[in-house]
Parts: structure tokens; sequence; C-alpha cells
């Protein structure tokens, strides 16, 4: 009875120092993160565990995710059961087992007083991008702009702009847009425009031609 107390009491003091410090970041449940940078206007589901994470503006994650080492940009959905950056073992090596090259190994004995293989990297995911459920992706890829992963892929190299991916390992199924399009919505740089001129522009994402249309004369105005 005394645990559960002090356990409530740990539980409402944290989530006090959350609303002091992230007024605008939606913490739902039990978050944990250790050596982040947390955006505004994020949004974390239950059970998620990040680390050594940076999350930009309007990007949100789904419960039961775990990420490590990983940089995301803005506007990124990331569902459910996602795992990113979970270390690599050396498949080169004789043996896989991180007893053999790695100091923080799970295991209660280490043979080696060095690092002897890189096990973590960083992984790279731009904006816009949409993750589905129980997606994973291996350690230092790149994941570009307004790409899709579909549910259960596992990823295991780079993803260009705008592609749409699949299975196991996964695959390039084809691309949102024809090259052109894709050209302009990188060189606009939409993502970068403050929160004023998104919600004046609101009509300009509801399809491609809209968007080619308004985002010149936007230009031109600029100029």
């Amino acid at each position: 009875m005394v645990l559960k107390k002090i356990f409530l009491k740990v539980k409402f003091i944290n989530k006090i120092w959350r609303r002091i410090h992230y007024p605008k970041i939606k913490f739902h449940g039990n978050v944990s993160y250790t050596d982040c940078e947390l955006g505004d206007y994020c949004s974390f589901g239950n059970n998620t565990h990040l680390h050594n994470v940076s999350i930009q503006q309007f990007s949100y994650i789904g419960p039961n995710s775990r990420i490590n080492n990983t940089e995301i940009g803005k506007f990124c959905s990331i569902s459910e059961g996602v795992k990113i950056g979970l270390g690599t073992h050396p498949i080169e090596h004789i043996s896989t087992s991180p007893v053999f090259y790695s100091i923080n190994n799970q295991l209660p004995l280490m043979f080696s007083h060095k690092p002897l293989f890189e096990e973590y990297k960083t992984t790279k995911i731009d904006n816009d991008v949409w993750i589905g459920a129980n997606v994973v992706l291996l350690d230092g890829i790149h994941i570009g702009n307004g790409a899709i992963i579909a549910a259960g892929a596992v990823v295991t190299k780079n993803v260009p702009d705008y592609a749409i991916v699949g299975g196991v390992p996964a695959k390039i199924i084809r691309y949102r847009f024809d090259e052109e399009t894709r050209q302009l919505l990188i060189d606009s740089k939409w993502w970068e425009k403050d929160i004023k001129w998104l919600k004046r522009n609101l009509n300009l994402f509801q399809g491609t031609e809209g968007f080619k249309k308004g985002i010149r004369v936007n230009n031109n105005e600029d100029d």
C-alpha cells in the first residue's frame, strides 16, 4: 500500500513537471525519454520509450514504440509498435554475440574491455513521413521527405523522397507523385513555413494541382 502511494505520487509529480516544461506537447500515459529534444505540438503514445532522439514540430509517435539515436523532422506520423535504432550485430565476425565486442552488452560478463564494433548509428527521418504500425528501421538509414512505409515493413536501406515502400525487406512499391511534382514539393520546403502561412494556405494541401498553382503565386508574392 505504501509503495503504491509513492508510485502514484511520483507519477503525479512527473505529470506536473511535463506540463510545466512541455506545455505544447501531449504525453499519453507512460512515456520515457532520455537525452531527447522534443519540439512543440508533438504527441507521444503510451508505453513509448525514446533515447537520444530529436523530434521537430507537429510529429507524433504512437503507443508501444521504441526509438533510439534518431533525428525526426516535422509533420511525421509514426504509428504504434514502431522500432528504430535497436542496434545491430557484426555478421562478419565469427560470433554475433555482444560478449565478444560490446562493453554495454546484456550479459553479466564481457570478454573485451573496449568496443570492437559500432553497434549504433544515427537514423534520420526527414519531414512529412508516414510510418505504419510495427515497422522496424535498421540503424543508420535515411528516410526521405514525404515517404510512406507500409505496416510491418523491415527497412534495411535508405528510402527516397516520396517513395512508398513495404515488405520484408522493404522495397519500393511506387512513388506518390511524378518526378516534377516531387521536386516542386522538395524545393517548396513547405514544412518550414510558419503556422500563420500554413493556416492561410490550408486549401493548397488538398491536391497537387492546387498546390502547384498556389505555391507559385506565393513565391511570386514573396519576390
